[in-house]
């Protein structure tokens, strides 16, 4: 092995050896926190509770996209997580550790994707290492999202791959074909990710031409045809959930955007920005224009949309710091450009270039310093959850649990719709609550509801249904009811019964 592609830093000495450390560091950190995340039993973020639901209904051969009822309304998220998440249940049977391991794995494969990128841009195995641990150094500055029952890890794992199937693989058809495969999966994971296809279709037509039509075809039917197929058999509610809903939930402010431009791009992410601007202006400068420079250091285009995906996500009402992940994502790169645009012409990097690109690298690191502890559940938790479904089942009828359907699941009752989804539809969507839901109040068909009491629940129209049918009858203490630890925190609060 060449000193040039060496996994250990030859001629950069301490320093390059220094952030190989840290970022191992930061690796084994994300791994001692993520790994005992994976296997807990309850809800950790809020999201998690919608997507195991509509994973079990595809597990179940039941539609996801269908009329607002008391039973299930689905997330407005595209379909792609939970139709693998179905798969796996058919084997393993519900749970979040099948959705987890789904999300560790495409974390795993983004970190080696990064490694393999930053290792061909720069030359130099250490810089692939330490991108690659930068990555695992954003788990903190991302929300602690990564391994969790959420779309955002698979999204940005298949993007990964579509872009650099695009850039590295546009020599041959089969590599066009496959780009376009990943992308449109990527869009099938999540909206945003129809930005990355489109980018990629424009880089393309102006990079290779007509051969482009390869990529453009394939990531056309890919994309419109799953629509159209999915709304027809829908009626219509496809596009109900994943456009006009997603819509409403995700109305912009400029002052969020403008909040995380300053606090998160120019700070939390800074030394990665940073050294993005410094590898953008030195490929400018080489190739002595815009336009050529783009061609030749294309990433640099994908980090832009990546940021540009990004600041999309935290500018929405709701936003939360996971949609950081496609912006940080492309950044972890940022090192490897900056390093093959400041070497000199005998393909070396300068002992105090190599300083100062390794300082950027440790104070980005130290953005992203938290203590693994606070956010790995404990005993407590653990213990917490279990008596509330002990609580539940011993509880003659059925139990509405309003933001955790599978609570409800997994102590043997019938599961509900997700109490969130039915504010979703009624605040954002302007449609009543659904009918058979109010019935079922009315009725009194549950024995007992169980609200977190957070803005879901506390709504107007269901807290004036929901004080007219039942009343308080009991406070859940936290040794009673498990919090979530990620985003928002909620946690079950109040019991309330039949008037």
């Amino acid at each position: 092995m060449s000193a040039r592609n060496s996994l250990g830093p030859r001629q950069d000495g301490i320093l390059g050896w220094l952030a190989i450390f840290v970022a191992i560091v930061f690796a084994a950190m994300y791994f001692l926190t993520a790994v005992p995340r994976v296997v807990y039993p309850y809800d950790l973020d809020i999201v998690e509770d919608g997507l195991l639901m509509e994973s079990l209904r595809v597990a179940d051969d039941q539609p996801i996209f269908v009329p607002p009822n008391a039973d299930f309304i689905p997330d407005t998220y595209m379909p792609l997580y939970f139709w693998l998440g179905g798969l796996l249940f058919k084997v393993t049977g519900p749970g979040f550790v099948p959705l987890r391991l789904l999300s560790l794995a495409a974390i795993i494969s983004s970190s080696g994707l990064i490694f393999w990128i930053a290792r061909r841009e720069s030359g130099l195995g250490w810089v692939a290492i330490v991108c690659a641990g930068l990555f695992f150094g954003g788990y903190r500055i991302s929300g602690f999202w990564y391994e969790l029952a959420r779309v955002d890890a698979l999204l940005v794992m298949l993007t990964l791959a579509g872009l650099t199937l695009g850039v590295y693989g546009a020599g041959s058809d089969r590599g066009l074909v496959l780009a376009a495969i990943s992308l449109a999966l990527a869009f099938l994971t999540k909206q945003i990710g129809l930005i990355f296809g489109i980018g990629m279709a424009i880089y393309l037509l102006v990079t290779i031409g007509r051969r482009a039509w390869r990529f453009e075809v394939t990531f056309g039917l890919l994309t419109v045809g799953p629509w159209i197929g999915l709304n027809i058999l829908s009626h219509g509610w496809f596009s109900f959930y994943t456009v006009v809903l997603a819509a409403a939930a995700n109305r912009t402010e400029i002052g969020r955007l403008l909040h995380s431009v300053r606090f998160e791009l120019l700070g939390r992410m800074a030394g990665l920005t940073a050294m993005a601007v410094g590898g953008g202006l030195l490929s400018v400068r080489r190739a002595r224009s815009l336009r050529r420079a783009l061609r030749d250091q294309p990433w640099l285009i994908w980090i832009a949309m990546g940021i540009a995906a990004s600041a999309i996500g935290r500018a929405s009402v709701g936003g939360n710091l996971n949609n950081l992940m496609p912006a940080y994502t492309m950044l972890c790169l940022a090192p490897a450009i900056l390093v093959r645009e400041w070497k000199s012409r005998l393909d070396l990097l300068p002992r105090w270039r190599t300083g100062l690109i390794t300082l950027g690298i440790l104070a980005q690191f130290a953005l992203g310093v938290y203590n693994p502890l606070r956010y790995i559940p404990g005993p407590a938790m653990l213990q917490s959850g279990d008596r509330l479904i002990q609580k539940i089942r011993a509880m003659d009828g059925e139990v509405l649990v309003m933001m955790h359907p599978y609570y409800a699941l997994l102590a043997g009752k019938a599961p509900s719709a997700n109490i969130g989804r039915i504010w979703y539809i009624h605040k954002l969507g302007a449609l009543p609550l659904p009918l058979d839901f109010v019935a079922r109040v009315q009725s009194h068909d549950y024995a007992a509801i169980i609200s977190d009491n957070g803005p879901f629940e506390t709504e107007s129209d269901l807290q004036q249904l929901l004080l007219t049918y039942y009343r308080p009858a009991d406070n859940l203490q936290p040794d009673e009811a498990p919090a979530t630890i990620t985003g928002i925190v909620i946690r079950p609060r109040v019991l309330y019964a039949p008037r």
